[in-house]
């Protein structure tokens, strides 16, 4: 029998995320309120789920298809989706300036934005600074191309990343002899939720320009919190970026638009290299489909639609939020207070029958998927504290309620044992 590659052989071999595992866990045996109520209700991968009712309809009423959907198109993303997105972004991250659609390439999901931004910013072995806890699949996407290396940088007690604390970690980097390519920042941050204002941004633009480090800007959560100004998009003040070169944002459809199956996003980014390297060659790899590319720019163009959606996605994360800190509240656990996204950072701390430890936080994660519930542990996010684990609030209502009866007995019952 033939053998893989060697590359092949070892990537087998290395075990999938936290993330991963439990999101395998959960299609393996996925809760129904009528076919399989024994199932386990995902808690843990992040979609809004609760705007199906919205989304389908629009889509499926946009059933014109044109020769060009048809055909293959320029690798940077179709012209006329680049021309809806541009007015869409300008609009609603209140832009200090009319983006311009050649400043923007398309391509499948935020995932896809953060390998494509890895290979054109850092050389294999290059390390990126990142505020801890994070994403934990950003250390995947950003190492799949160019092995760049993750280095957390710890934040204040308000989950708040500083200049001071990005330059020591710089500095030990630099000491250590690593080479230091670029700062990676999730606004909002997930899983944390914390916003950064327009004067910390500021500040870490700057911190990167001195050291000519690039800065990727993640908002892909942007238009799902709470109150529309509660989050100052850095392209608001893009006039203001101290090195626009070395500046780059991105958004997608997945989480604002119900969408993560579209795989659809876009890069913003004022340095033209970065757009003809992507539609040059990386392209190839990363092209969202014509037809899927102009039914989300026919979406686009019924702003009214798009204003009405928004307005009523608000109202069901603010709803769903409400429900599990409620439960919460009756539990006696902490937890972050969400201006928005589709998650809430908890403290499990209370659960802990010692000082809590990794081992002990994998005893209740295994322990509550046994029981039906999904929700990863801090461990998912690379995050530091083992107490805190990140649940997603965005499945159905039916759904949040099973999974909130869930969570209360098992809390219970751990406790108890």
């Amino acid at each position: 029998m033939n053998e893989l590659s060697v590359r092949c052989q070892e990537n087998n071999k290395v075990k999938p995320t936290l993330l991963y595992e439990g999101y395998l866990r959960c299609t393996a045996d996925p809760y129904h309120p009528t076919e399989n109520t024994s199932g386990i209700i995902n808690m843990g991968t992040s979609e809004n789920t609760i705007c199906d009712d919205l989304v389908i309809p629009k889509l499926e009423s946009l059933t014109e298809i044109t020769p060009p959907e048809l055909r293959y198109f320029c690798l940077n993303g179709m012209l006329p989706l680049r021309e809806e997105v541009a007015r869409f972004l300008t609009d609603k991250t209140k832009s200090d300036q009319q983006i311009d659609p050649e400043e923007l390439s398309i391509t499948n999901g935020c995932s896809s934005a953060f390998c494509s931004l890895a290979y054109m910013i850092g050389e294999p072995g290059d390390y990126y600074l990142i505020p801890t806890p994070y994403y934990g699949m950003t250390k995947v996407y950003m190492g799949n191309y160019m092995q760049l290396k993750p280095i957390g940088v710890e934040t204040d007690s308000n989950d708040m990343v500083s200049v001071r604390l990005l330059a020591e970690a710089w500095e030990r980097a630099v000491e250590e002899g690593k080479r230091v390519c670029g700062v990676v920042l999730i606004n909002p941050s997930n899983p944390t939720g914390a916003i950064y204002s327009k004067e910390l941004q500021l500040e870490v633009f700057e911190f990167a320009k001195e050291r000519k480090l690039h800065v990727i800007i993640d908002e892909i959560y942007f238009l799902s919190t709470f109150e529309e100004d509660n989050l100052q998009s850095c392209l608001s003040f893009s006039r203001e970026w101290p090195d626009p070169a070395r500046t780059h944002f991105m958004w997608g459809f997945s989480k604002d638009f119900s969408m993560s199956g579209s795989r659809s996003a876009v890069i913003h980014s004022k340095n033209k290299g970065v757009h003809q390297a992507f539609g040059k060659d990386i392209a190839f790899y990363h092209n969202v489909p014509g037809m899927v590319q102009m039914k989300l720019c026919r979406m686009l163009r019924d702003v009214q639609w798009v204003d009405e959606y928004l307005r009523e996605s608000r109202v069901r994360l603010m709803r769903h939020a409400d429900i599990v800190m409620t439960t919460l509240d009756q539990l006696n656990l902490s937890y972050v207070k969400p201006t928005g996204t589709l998650y809430l950072w908890m403290d499990f701390t209370p659960l802990f029958r010692e000082t809590p430890s990794p081992e002990e936080a994998a005893e209740i994660f295994y322990q509550m998927i046994d029981s039906g519930i999904y929700i990863p542990s801090s461990k998912g996010f690379n995050g530091t504290d083992p107490a805190f684990f990140r649940l997603i609030y965005s499945i159905p209502e039916g759904f949040l309620t099973e999974a909130m009866a869930r969570l209360r007995n098992f809390v219970i019952e751990y406790t108890a044992s």
